[in-house]
């Protein structure tokens, strides 16, 4: 899932450099959100952003552009979902900018969307089977392996791929389906000559896929 228009809160005013440092520790204080993008007031650019810390010892009639701003933390539209909660958990932001290829800024978008879309994405909510697929590194293409279980009637409600950390190990990609007997799946990808562990066979698979699903969303939600 990429960011996209409908994650995206537009209505969202961003500072400039004409923003009082008042105005904004008021903002910050009341909001619960301690940094804020900064735009070109001209270009609507995005040219850095503020953090609470900055504004200590401020005083009174100073403005943003007596700052010096510190780079701000992006999002480009179109990356995945997963970048972006990759950034709310390194530098634990509320809200992060969102911009356009020209670094303009187009809203911003908030964890609590990046939770709601992460949870659907990893499914886990749904009830269902899991199957995982070793793979070696010169044969790692799935498209197969997702025609061999659609074929076989099951739809795939999420995917985690384990990659190795030696050259020469293999891929684990598991996968949870929308059945509760994967053994006619697990014989088609056999018969392909694919090493599959399924449900019985590794009871610990998918308790593990929806725990690093769980760890993630509340680590991200803290």
């Amino acid at each position: 899932m990429l960011v996209t228009k409908k994650l995206i809160t537009s209505k969202f005013e961003p500072l400039k450099g004409d923003t009082s440092l008042e105005s904004v520790k008021k903002r910050m204080e009341e909001s619960g959100i301690y940094t804020l993008p900064v735009v070109d007031s001209t270009t609507h650019a995005l040219i850095g952003q503020v953090s609470l810390r900055q504004l200590d010892g401020s005083e009174e009639g100073q403005v943003v552009s007596d700052l010096e701003l510190e780079e701000p933390v992006k999002v480009y539209r179109s990356q995945h979902i997963f970048e972006a909660a990759r950034l709310f958990l390194q530098y634990e932001r509320q809200i992060l900018p969102v911009i356009d290829e020209e670094w303009t800024l187009l809203g911003v978008i908030s964890r609590g969307v990046i939770l709601e879309h992460l949870a659907q994405l990893l499914n886990v909510a749904e009830s269902g089977s899991a199957i995982t697929v070793t793979l070696n590194r010169i044969d790692f293409s799935i498209s197969e392996i997702v025609n061999i279980i659609e074929t076989e009637g099951a739809k795939i409600l999420g995917m985690t791929v384990e990659k190795p950390s030696e050259p020469q190990q293999t891929f684990a990609i598991s996968f949870v389906l929308d059945i509760q007997d994967v053994s006619r799946v697990a014989a088609a990808l056999r018969r392909f000559d694919y090493i599959v562990a399924t449900d019985s066979e590794n009871e610990v698979l998918r308790d593990d896929l929806e725990n690093r699903a769980d760890e993630l969303i509340k680590y991200i939600d803290m």
